[in-house]
């Protein structure tokens, strides 16, 4: 069992603060990881983490969304890193 909520953008009752911030992270990602309903218990710490990501992986890139993901995968599974 999970010790920190993990939000449903679907339930009607999450505050709407949540569900934004989870619309917002969806939207830079192209879909809603756990690890974001998690942070979306706390709508600043998660919107504060998916413009960390849009920073550091996707702004002013020459890869595809797609193509980065890719290269962070084999970058974690070359240097023996689980997520």
């Amino acid at each position: 069992m999970a010790r920190i909520p993990i939000l449903d953008e679907n339930d009607p009752t999450i505050p709407e603060a949540a569900r934004a911030a989870l619309a917002i992270a969806g939207q830079s990602r192209g879909r809603i990881l756990n690890v974001y309903r998690a942070l979306a218990n706390r709508p600043e710490a998660l919107l504060a983490l998916t413009q960390l990501i849009q920073t550091v992986y996707r702004t002013n890139s020459m890869l595809e969304p797609r193509h980065g993901e890719l290269a962070y995968l084999t970058a974690t599974a070359v240097n023996d890193c689980f997520y």
